[in-house]
């Protein structure tokens, strides 16, 4: 099947030496003096960048950026994990395009980034197969434990606002949607991550119940290209007991 995505130039392997900050990896290439990557995943990332994980990169040609290659994926085992969260927006965007998307038959993309009215932005205004619009809110998950995928994996007060905005939306009579993109395929199943944002995780399973589409699938990179590889994984949205 044609890539969703293709990474654009070529892809160099290193080793992650540490990361300075959220933004930012050190990788060694070969025997050289480590070199700053910039790094699109402000996640936890716990497991995922670490001294010693084999990590790709794409060098960039920019003597106005501080970074000279951008970090692309790490490989755990046989498993390749994207490292570029704004990527699920264009991953989303395509899978849906090509009407590989369960409950979005008919649906189309009409914008990008809606301002709501609370003067707050969404990912996506779609128009559905009766005309009708449809809001949809993206989110990159990464952390994956025993084949769940956990999100977020460090706490969000934008994802929860983003939930309160699709929930107003609904309140509204408008149609509206959260779909979780895993850019990782060894996973079957998601859940909120309680321990690490209950807030998020009482909003989510309160907007579901009050009619929000909560939705997830999961990618797989094989590097230089990015397929589906589940178009529809479990989501679980039930408070853990014990």
């Amino acid at each position: 099947m044609e890539p969703l995505v293709t990474v654009d130039g070529e892809l160099v392997v290193g080793t992650v030496v540490d990361r300075p900050n959220r933004f930012v990896v050190r990788v060694r290439f070969d025997d050289e003096d480590p070199e700053r990557a910039f790094l699109g995943d402000p996640g936890a990332l716990e497991g995922i960048v670490e001294p010693g994980i084999e990590i790709h990169c794409r060098p960039v040609d920019d003597p106005e950026r501080a970074t000279d290659y951008d970090a692309i994926a790490v490989r755990l085992g046989d498993v390749h994990v994207s490292l570029r969260a704004a990527l699920a927006n264009d991953l989303f965007e395509r899978v849906l395009e090509r009407g590989l998307l369960p409950g979005f038959a008919g649906y189309a993309v009409d914008r990008r980034e809606p301002p709501l009215a609370d003067h707050g932005r969404t990912d996506f205004l779609l128009s559905g197969p009766d005309g009708d619009p449809a809001y949809v809110e993206v989110k990159s998950c990464t952390y994956v434990e025993d084949g769940v995928v956990k999100f977020p994996d460090r706490q969000t007060e934008r994802g929860r606002r983003h939930l309160r905005g699709l929930a107003e939306l609904r309140d509204d009579g408008v149609e509206a949607h959260v779909v979780f993109v895993v850019q990782r395929p060894d996973a079957t199943r998601i859940r909120p991550y309680r321990e690490v944002d209950p807030a998020f995780a009482d909003l989510l399973a309160g907007v579901a119940a009050d009619g929000v589409g909560v939705h997830a699938i999961a990618t797989a990179f094989d590097p230089p290209d990015y397929h589906l590889h589940d178009a529809s994984i479990e989501v679980d949205l039930r408070e853990p007991t014990g």
